[in-house]
């Protein structure tokens, strides 16, 4: 099953992010997801990671009958109405999707029941798993007109996150000449993963501390920062999770000019995107409603291309207020338990400091109530 631009020239990618489901998805996930696809009738659908809520006690409790069950559900659950309509697909991981008590081999066998996947196996020697390029033929199916390119991000590393792997670009670069040579020059790309390249903090600018700035973390620990509107469009709620060490991709991905833009899911409430360098990063919000996202704005990511103009490309993030429409709030166990809990560990470590001193002075307030009382006592 090829893709390829149609007759028209257009061709239209949903990227969809975080969906965190274990067993049955959530309902209101699945009509976001359905709405999504009647609204903005994508070509493909990319999911990129944490379908799978692989740290869900249910799951990391269950027996290997049961555990495959539920992922099989969760994973034909959001593929049936992709099926329903006719759209392929394909994926990458997450790092929860790594969590998950189910081997990368044994998830890519339940995508691959469906008879619309795209997903490709890892090449030997590249770590990870579905690190692969897709591509899309111009509308005469004569040559790759658009490459999409999937990587893996791994698993988490200790409260960090893996970097990718020096064979990972390796196989990037190689795959960006084989299809030079076969095209006659570069080919238009874009590429998906899960956790975000190192220098999307680009789209940030540092500030003072104030309302609105977020604290950052780890590497960035004591300084502040806020989205900068001049250069990056959407929505940001948090600040990237990205590994400590740099892996070099970004800077292969400027090499040859092919790379038009490079988007991520992992970090739930942000949507936002902007240029950096010369090549477009961004990000999918959470489409998910058993972890936390930023409220009605969880949502999926469109990309529009012109074969005309490939380069010229629009994209625009489709939420679940304009989808579903106004006067459908969240329910109180999204707004309350999932979207008000820390959003990173930098975060929970950040207000754990902060709350520090006023633990603190509860806890001297305490045992001062409790000498008085002894001293009353006494008398």
């Amino acid at each position: 099953m090829a893709l390829r631009f149609k007759a028209n020239g257009k061709f239209t990618v949903m990227q969809v992010s975080d969906i965190q489901d274990c067993g049955a998805p959530h309902p209101r996930g699945l009509r976001l997801l359905k709405a999504a696809l009647d609204s903005e009738k994508p070509d493909a659908v990319i999911f990129t990671g944490d379908q799978l809520k692989g740290y869900s006690p249910k799951l990391l409790l269950a027996g290997p009958e049961k555990r495959m069950a539920m992922a099989a559900q969760t994973i034909g659950s959001i593929l049936a109405p992709l099926e329903a309509r006719g759209i392929p697909f394909t994926f990458t991981f997450g790092n929860h999707d790594h969590d998950a008590p189910i081997s990368g081999d044994e998830q890519i066998r339940l995508y691959r029941r469906s008879p619309m996947c795209l997903a490709q196996d890892s090449p030997p020697g590249v770590p990870g798993y579905a690190n692969h390029a897709v591509p899309v033929l111009d509308s005469r199916g004569e040559r790759a007109a658009l490459l999409l390119y999937m990587l893996d991000t791994h698993g988490p590393n200790g409260l960090g996150y893996t970097p990718l792997d020096a064979a990972q670009v390796g196989w990037y670069r190689q795959t960006r000449e084989e299809y030079a040579a076969q095209n006659g020059g570069y080919v238009p790309s874009m590429l998906f993963q899960h956790v975000p390249v190192e220098e999307i903090i680009e789209l940030y600018r540092e500030a003072p501390r104030s309302k609105g700035a977020l604290e950052g973390y780890r590497n960035y620990a004591g300084r502040y920062f806020v989205l900068d509107t001049g250069r990056a469009t959407g929505f940001m709620g948090e600040l990237p999770s990205s590994p400590d060490a740099n892996a070099g991709l970004f800077e292969a991905a400027r090499e040859k000019g092919e790379m038009l833009g490079m988007f991520f899911g992992h970090d739930h409430s942000n949507g936002f995107h902007g240029d950096v360098r010369g090549i477009t990063l961004g990000y999918t919000p959470g489409a998910g409603y058993r972890t936390y996202g930023p409220g009605r704005n969880r949502g999926m990511r469109v990309i529009r291309f012109d074969e005309r103009n490939i380069r010229a490309f629009e994209t625009y993030i489709a939420t679940d207020e304009a989808l579903l429409g106004p006067g459908k709030p969240l329910d109180w166990r999204t707004k309350i338990l999932m979207d008000m809990q820390p959003k990173s560990f930098g975060e929970a470590q950040n207000k754990l400091r902060r709350a520090a001193p006023v633990i603190a002075a509860i806890n001297v307030a305490a045992a001062a109530v409790v000498v008085g009382v002894k001293l009353a006592r006494r008398r």
